[in-house]
């Protein structure tokens, strides 16, 4: 399973979903964009990828934060990460394989 489908498979029992639960698949996400930080983007001159750093730090800031969320919330930033997860994907797939973490 790919963490898309994850993200997806969790937005559908996301009202089921504990506290650690959510911040396991946050941390898988973060894991993720760190990986794609450092494969995906490689090459790209750190004033035009400020903003994956930017939000790479906001999320480990805000991990408690984001797990802790209300369901519609945590729902709305699972569904930007997958797009964004896809996004990224795309970028890597033209580049260099990444590691998928589980």
């Amino acid at each position: 399973m790919t963490l898309a489908t994850d993200i997806r498979d969790a937005c559908l029992v996301l009202p089921q979903l504990d506290r650690q639960s959510r911040l396991g698949l946050i941390e898988r996400i973060l894991g993720q964009l760190e990986a794609y930080r450092t494969t995906a983007l490689e090459g790209v001159p750190p004033d035009k990828r400020f903003w994956i750093d930017t939000l790479i730090a906001s999320v480990k800031t805000s991990l408690d934060e984001i797990a802790s969320m209300d369901t519609a919330e945590l729902l709305g930033i699972l569904i930007e990460f997958e797009k964004l997860i896809a996004v990224l994907d795309g970028i890597s797939a033209s580049r260099v394989a990444v590691p998928t973490f589980h």
